[in-house]
């Protein structure tokens, strides 16, 4: 094997050490000082991926926002077609209200709260 590719090995690892780290460092910062708050909805949107080489992907973006002491946050989560269930009973509109989990100490980390467990 080449240095190069040697090279690009290290670097996708380690990419992928930092984004799995970073998703497990938002998560227990969820569960360790999470709130649940309402957001308000104000865009939703969908995407479907559909070729000859993999599954069709449908998924839905839901961009919202919520203020915590007097400061607004947006964000948008992408919550897969074959998943909407555990959040919602339908698909709102914008304007609706959701309810939401942040971190209390990292307001910007926040995801939409599931209806049902993995469980149910």
């Amino acid at each position: 094997m080449n240095k190069k590719f040697i090279g690009l090995i290290a670097v996708l690892l380690v990419a992928v050490g930092v984004l799995a780290f970073n998703n497990h460092y938002k998560k227990e910062g969820l569960v360790k000082n999470g709130v649940v708050t309402t957001a308000v909805i104000e865009k939703i949107s969908r995407n479907k991926i559909d070729n000859e080489f993999s599954p069709t992907v449908e998924n839905i973006h839901i961009k919202y926002s919520y203020t915590i002491d007097s400061k607004k946050y947006k964000k948008t989560q992408e919550i897969s077609k074959h998943e909407h269930d555990l959040y919602f009973t339908k698909t709102g509109k914008v304007g609706d209200s959701l309810k939401i989990i942040y971190d209390s100490e990292k307001p910007t980390n926040s995801r939409i709260e599931k209806l049902k467990s993995l469980s149910n």
